[in-house]
Protein backbone atom coordinates (compact mmCIF):
# COMPACT_ATOMS: atom_id res chain seq x y z
CA UNK A 1 0.00 0.00 0.00
CA UNK A 2 2.81 2.41 0.89
CA UNK A 3 4.55 1.64 -2.42
CA UNK A 4 1.32 2.39 -4.29
CA UNK A 5 0.82 5.66 -2.40
CA UNK A 6 4.36 6.72 -3.28
CA UNK A 7 4.22 5.50 -6.88
CA UNK A 8 3.10 8.78 -8.38
CA UNK A 9 5.48 11.09 -6.54
CA UNK A 10 7.83 11.38 -9.50
CA UNK A 11 5.03 11.66 -12.03
CA UNK A 12 2.36 13.84 -10.41
CA UNK A 13 2.95 16.74 -12.82
CA UNK A 14 3.14 14.66 -16.01
CA UNK A 15 0.13 14.54 -18.35
CA UNK A 16 0.35 10.73 -18.53
CA UNK A 17 -0.15 10.34 -14.76
CA UNK A 18 -3.90 10.92 -14.78
CA UNK A 19 -5.47 7.91 -13.09
CA UNK A 20 -4.88 4.80 -10.98
CA UNK A 21 -6.62 1.47 -10.32
CA UNK A 22 -6.76 -0.07 -6.82
CA UNK A 23 -8.05 -3.49 -5.73
CA UNK A 24 -10.29 -3.02 -2.68
CA UNK A 25 -9.27 -6.45 -1.37
CA UNK A 26 -5.81 -5.10 -0.55
CA UNK A 27 -7.17 -2.41 1.77
CA UNK A 28 -8.82 -4.49 4.50
CA UNK A 29 -12.33 -3.49 5.58
CA UNK A 30 -14.44 -0.60 4.29
CA UNK A 31 -13.11 1.85 6.86
CA UNK A 32 -9.54 1.04 5.83
CA UNK A 33 -10.48 1.52 2.17
CA UNK A 34 -11.90 4.99 2.83
CA UNK A 35 -8.80 5.88 4.89
CA UNK A 36 -6.54 4.67 2.07
CA UNK A 37 -8.37 6.78 -0.50
CA UNK A 38 -8.15 9.83 1.77
CA UNK A 39 -4.39 9.32 2.09
CA UNK A 40 -4.08 8.90 -1.67
CA UNK A 41 -5.82 12.19 -2.41
CA UNK A 42 -3.70 14.00 0.18
CA UNK A 43 -0.62 12.97 -1.80
CA UNK A 44 -2.13 13.06 -5.30
CA UNK A 45 -5.16 15.41 -5.18
CA UNK A 46 -5.60 15.51 -8.96
CA UNK A 47 -5.11 11.80 -9.74
CA UNK A 48 -8.47 9.92 -9.71
CA UNK A 49 -8.71 6.30 -8.55
CA UNK A 50 -10.91 3.52 -9.95
CA UNK A 51 -11.55 0.90 -7.24
CA UNK A 52 -12.09 -2.76 -8.20
CA UNK A 53 -13.71 -5.43 -6.04
CA UNK A 54 -14.51 -9.14 -6.47
CA UNK A 55 -18.15 -8.60 -5.51
CA UNK A 56 -19.00 -4.94 -4.87
CA UNK A 57 -21.46 -4.49 -2.01
CA UNK A 58 -23.50 -1.49 -0.95
CA UNK A 59 -21.19 -0.99 2.04
CA UNK A 60 -18.16 -1.07 -0.24
CA UNK A 61 -19.79 1.38 -2.63
CA UNK A 62 -20.41 3.75 0.30
CA UNK A 63 -16.76 3.41 1.36
CA UNK A 64 -15.68 4.26 -2.18
CA UNK A 65 -18.07 7.22 -2.20
CA UNK A 66 -16.80 8.51 1.13
CA UNK A 67 -13.24 8.23 -0.12
CA UNK A 68 -14.21 10.17 -3.28
CA UNK A 69 -12.92 7.55 -5.70
CA UNK A 70 -13.76 8.15 -9.35
CA UNK A 71 -15.52 4.82 -9.94
CA UNK A 72 -16.13 1.26 -8.67
CA UNK A 73 -15.99 -1.82 -10.94
CA UNK A 74 -16.20 -5.58 -10.50
CA UNK A 75 -12.71 -7.09 -10.75
CA UNK A 76 -13.78 -9.95 -13.00
CA UNK A 77 -15.42 -7.55 -15.44
CA UNK A 78 -12.40 -6.51 -17.49
CA UNK A 79 -14.56 -4.58 -19.94
CA UNK A 80 -16.20 -2.67 -17.09
CA UNK A 81 -12.81 -1.78 -15.61
CA UNK A 82 -11.50 -0.70 -18.99
CA UNK A 83 -14.55 1.46 -19.64
CA UNK A 84 -14.30 3.04 -16.17
CA UNK A 85 -10.62 3.83 -16.64
CA UNK A 86 -11.19 5.24 -20.13
CA UNK A 87 -13.99 7.45 -18.82
CA UNK A 88 -11.87 8.76 -15.94
CA UNK A 89 -8.83 9.38 -18.14
CA UNK A 90 -10.93 11.12 -20.77
CA UNK A 91 -12.40 13.45 -18.14
CA UNK A 92 -8.93 14.17 -16.72
CA UNK A 93 -7.56 14.78 -20.21
CA UNK A 94 -10.38 17.16 -21.10
CA UNK A 95 -9.88 19.08 -17.85
CA UNK A 96 -6.11 19.30 -18.39
CA UNK A 97 -6.57 20.42 -21.99
CA UNK A 98 -9.09 23.07 -20.96
CA UNK A 99 -6.68 24.41 -18.38
CA UNK A 100 -3.86 24.43 -20.93
CA UNK A 101 -6.03 26.41 -23.38
CA UNK A 102 -7.42 28.89 -20.87
CA UNK A 103 -4.49 29.10 -18.48
CA UNK A 104 -5.28 27.59 -15.09
CA UNK A 105 -6.03 30.24 -12.49
CA UNK A 106 -4.06 30.07 -9.27
CA UNK A 107 -5.17 31.28 -5.88
CA UNK A 108 -3.08 31.49 -2.71
CA UNK A 109 -4.97 31.78 0.60
CA UNK A 110 -2.84 32.77 3.59
CA UNK A 111 -3.66 32.32 7.27
CA UNK A 112 -1.76 32.73 10.51
CA UNK A 113 -3.12 29.55 12.12
CA UNK A 114 -4.73 26.23 11.18
CA UNK A 115 -8.49 26.76 10.54
CA UNK A 116 -8.17 30.52 9.79
CA UNK A 117 -8.74 30.21 6.05
CA UNK A 118 -11.47 27.60 6.43
CA UNK A 119 -13.49 29.96 8.64
CA UNK A 120 -12.86 32.97 6.42
CA UNK A 121 -13.16 31.60 2.88
CA UNK A 122 -13.60 27.83 3.03
CA UNK A 123 -16.57 28.01 0.68
CA UNK A 124 -14.72 30.21 -1.83
CA UNK A 125 -11.75 27.83 -1.82
CA UNK A 126 -14.04 24.89 -2.59
CA UNK A 127 -15.91 26.75 -5.32
CA UNK A 128 -12.74 27.85 -7.09
CA UNK A 129 -11.08 24.44 -6.75
CA UNK A 130 -14.15 22.74 -8.18
CA UNK A 131 -14.08 25.20 -11.09
CA UNK A 132 -10.55 24.10 -11.97
CA UNK A 133 -8.47 26.64 -10.07
CA UNK A 134 -5.19 25.53 -8.52
CA UNK A 135 -5.70 26.60 -4.89
CA UNK A 136 -2.97 26.58 -2.25
CA UNK A 137 -3.47 27.23 1.46
CA UNK A 138 -0.43 28.69 3.22
CA UNK A 139 -0.65 28.38 7.01
CA UNK A 140 2.17 30.20 8.78
CA UNK A 141 2.11 28.44 12.16
CA UNK A 142 1.19 25.05 13.57
CA UNK A 143 -1.20 26.67 16.06
CA UNK A 144 0.72 25.43 19.13
CA UNK A 145 -1.14 27.83 21.43
CA UNK A 146 -4.39 26.08 20.54
CA UNK A 147 -3.31 22.46 20.94
CA UNK A 148 -0.86 19.75 19.90
CA UNK A 149 1.03 21.00 16.78
CA UNK A 150 1.24 17.56 15.16
CA UNK A 151 -2.47 16.97 15.55
CA UNK A 152 -3.28 20.43 14.25
CA UNK A 153 -1.14 19.77 11.17
CA UNK A 154 -3.02 16.55 10.49
CA UNK A 155 -6.33 18.39 10.87
CA UNK A 156 -5.14 21.10 8.47
CA UNK A 157 -4.16 18.48 5.88
CA UNK A 158 -7.57 16.86 6.09
CA UNK A 159 -9.33 20.23 5.81
CA UNK A 160 -7.31 21.19 2.72
CA UNK A 161 -8.19 17.88 1.07
CA UNK A 162 -11.90 18.44 1.77
CA UNK A 163 -11.78 21.87 0.14
CA UNK A 164 -9.72 20.65 -2.83
CA UNK A 165 -6.61 22.69 -2.00
CA UNK A 166 -2.91 22.03 -1.50
CA UNK A 167 -1.47 22.78 1.94
CA UNK A 168 1.83 24.50 2.69
CA UNK A 169 2.56 24.81 6.40
CA UNK A 170 5.31 26.93 7.92
CA UNK A 171 6.33 26.98 11.58
CA UNK A 172 6.36 30.60 12.72
CA UNK A 173 5.70 31.12 16.47
CA UNK A 174 1.99 31.05 17.25
CA UNK A 175 1.03 34.21 19.12
CA UNK A 176 4.28 35.99 18.22
CA UNK A 177 4.23 36.38 14.43
CA UNK A 178 5.70 39.70 13.37
CA UNK A 179 5.73 41.53 10.04
CA UNK A 180 9.52 41.55 9.65
CA UNK A 181 11.73 40.47 6.77
CA UNK A 182 11.73 36.85 7.96
CA UNK A 183 7.94 36.59 7.75
CA UNK A 184 7.91 38.38 4.40
CA UNK A 185 10.54 36.00 2.99
CA UNK A 186 8.61 33.00 4.30
CA UNK A 187 5.51 34.12 2.40
CA UNK A 188 7.54 35.14 -0.66
CA UNK A 189 8.87 31.59 -1.08
CA UNK A 190 5.38 30.28 -1.73
CA UNK A 191 4.32 33.32 -3.79
CA UNK A 192 7.33 32.93 -6.08
CA UNK A 193 6.83 29.19 -6.45
CA UNK A 194 3.10 29.34 -7.17
CA UNK A 195 2.84 32.66 -9.05
CA UNK A 196 -0.79 33.18 -7.99
CA UNK A 197 -3.33 35.32 -9.84
CA UNK A 198 -5.16 36.01 -6.58
CA UNK A 199 -4.05 36.21 -2.95
CA UNK A 200 -6.51 36.18 -0.03
CA UNK A 201 -5.34 37.02 3.49
CA UNK A 202 -6.45 38.37 6.88
CA UNK A 203 -7.67 41.95 7.10
CA UNK A 204 -5.74 44.71 8.86
CA UNK A 205 -9.03 45.42 10.68
CA UNK A 206 -8.56 42.59 13.17
CA UNK A 207 -7.95 42.41 16.92
CA UNK A 208 -5.54 39.44 16.66
CA UNK A 209 -1.92 40.56 16.48
CA UNK A 210 -0.85 37.54 14.37
CA UNK A 211 -3.57 38.28 11.81
CA UNK A 212 -2.49 41.91 11.44
CA UNK A 213 1.17 40.94 11.12
CA UNK A 214 0.39 38.35 8.43
CA UNK A 215 -1.73 40.91 6.58
CA UNK A 216 1.08 43.49 6.50
CA UNK A 217 3.77 40.96 5.56
CA UNK A 218 1.58 39.57 2.78
CA UNK A 219 1.04 42.99 1.18
CA UNK A 220 4.82 43.20 0.73
CA UNK A 221 5.35 39.58 -0.30
CA UNK A 222 2.45 39.73 -2.80
CA UNK A 223 3.23 43.18 -4.18
CA UNK A 224 3.35 41.86 -7.77
CA UNK A 225 0.19 39.75 -7.53
CA UNK A 226 -2.60 41.37 -9.58
CA UNK A 227 -5.45 40.70 -7.14
CA UNK A 228 -5.26 40.86 -3.35
CA UNK A 229 -8.26 40.76 -1.01
CA UNK A 230 -8.93 40.21 2.69
CA UNK A 231 -11.34 37.78 4.29
CA UNK A 232 -13.22 38.15 7.57
CA UNK A 233 -12.00 36.36 10.70
CA UNK A 234 -14.03 35.92 13.91
CA UNK A 235 -11.66 38.49 15.45
CA UNK A 236 -12.32 41.11 12.72
CA UNK A 237 -13.51 44.46 14.05
CA UNK A 238 -16.64 46.40 13.08
CA UNK A 239 -14.46 48.48 10.76
CA UNK A 240 -14.07 45.50 8.41
CA UNK A 241 -15.66 46.82 5.19
CA UNK A 242 -16.18 44.21 2.46
CA UNK A 243 -16.69 45.39 -1.11
CA UNK A 244 -16.84 42.04 -2.91
CA UNK A 245 -19.03 39.02 -2.19
CA UNK A 246 -18.48 35.48 -3.44
CA UNK A 247 -21.71 33.58 -3.99
CA UNK A 248 -21.69 30.11 -2.44
CA UNK A 249 -23.70 27.06 -3.41
CA UNK A 250 -25.03 24.58 -0.87
CA UNK A 251 -22.16 22.20 -1.61
CA UNK A 252 -19.61 24.99 -1.06
CA UNK A 253 -21.09 25.68 2.37
CA UNK A 254 -21.07 21.96 3.17
CA UNK A 255 -17.40 21.71 2.18
CA UNK A 256 -16.62 24.72 4.38
CA UNK A 257 -18.41 23.16 7.36
CA UNK A 258 -16.77 19.77 6.77
CA UNK A 259 -13.34 21.42 6.55
CA UNK A 260 -13.93 23.30 9.79
CA UNK A 261 -15.21 20.10 11.41
CA UNK A 262 -11.89 18.48 10.48
CA UNK A 263 -10.29 20.72 13.14
CA UNK A 264 -11.76 18.54 15.86
CA UNK A 265 -9.31 19.64 18.55
CA UNK A 266 -10.76 23.17 18.35
CA UNK A 267 -14.49 22.45 18.07
CA UNK A 268 -15.28 22.11 21.78
CA UNK A 269 -13.53 25.31 22.88
CA UNK A 270 -14.31 27.71 20.02
CA UNK A 271 -17.83 29.18 20.09
CA UNK A 272 -17.34 30.71 16.64
CA UNK A 273 -17.06 27.23 15.08
CA UNK A 274 -20.71 26.40 15.76
CA UNK A 275 -22.50 25.40 12.56
CA UNK A 276 -25.54 27.57 13.24
CA UNK A 277 -23.38 30.70 13.53
CA UNK A 278 -21.34 29.85 10.42
CA UNK A 279 -24.47 29.26 8.34
CA UNK A 280 -26.24 32.37 9.57
CA UNK A 281 -23.16 34.49 8.83
CA UNK A 282 -23.03 33.16 5.27
CA UNK A 283 -26.77 33.82 4.94
CA UNK A 284 -26.29 37.40 6.12
CA UNK A 285 -23.58 38.16 3.56
CA UNK A 286 -25.66 36.50 0.84
CA UNK A 287 -28.12 39.37 0.90
CA UNK A 288 -25.47 41.67 -0.56
CA UNK A 289 -25.18 39.63 -3.76
CA UNK A 290 -28.74 38.33 -3.91
CA UNK A 291 -27.79 34.75 -3.14
CA UNK A 292 -28.58 32.34 -0.33
CA UNK A 293 -24.99 32.22 0.93
CA UNK A 294 -21.86 34.30 0.39
CA UNK A 295 -18.45 35.12 1.83
CA UNK A 296 -17.22 38.74 2.05
CA UNK A 297 -13.91 40.17 0.84
CA UNK A 298 -12.16 43.52 1.17
CA UNK A 299 -10.45 44.10 -2.18
CA UNK A 300 -7.06 45.72 -1.60
CA UNK A 301 -5.83 45.65 -5.18
CA UNK A 302 -7.33 44.69 -8.52
CA UNK A 303 -4.81 45.28 -11.30
CA UNK A 304 -6.07 42.72 -13.81
CA UNK A 305 -7.15 43.63 -17.30
CA UNK A 306 -10.89 43.83 -17.89
CA UNK A 307 -12.15 40.41 -18.94
CA UNK A 308 -9.09 38.55 -17.64
CA UNK A 309 -11.30 36.52 -15.33
CA UNK A 310 -14.51 34.96 -16.66
CA UNK A 311 -17.49 36.36 -14.76
CA UNK A 312 -18.17 33.12 -12.92
CA UNK A 313 -14.55 32.98 -11.74
CA UNK A 314 -14.34 36.49 -10.32
CA UNK A 315 -12.97 36.54 -6.80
Amino acid sequence: MEDFLAAGEGHRDLPVWRGAVWDAGLSGDDTALTAFLERWYLRHPHVPVVVTDDSPSTARALAVLRGKAADLAERSDSDGITNAVIHVLRQASETADAHAREGQRKMLVIGAHPDDVEIGVGGTIHRRAEAGWDVTVLTLSHGACGGDPDRRRQEAEEAARIMGAHLVMENLPDGAIVDNSGTIQTIERTVHRIQPDVVLVHSERDTHQDHRAVHRATLVAARRVPRVACYQSPSATVSYRPNRFVELRDRDVKSKLDAIDAHRSQAASRWYLEEELLRSTARYWGRFCQSRYAEPLEVIRDATHLGYFPEDHVV
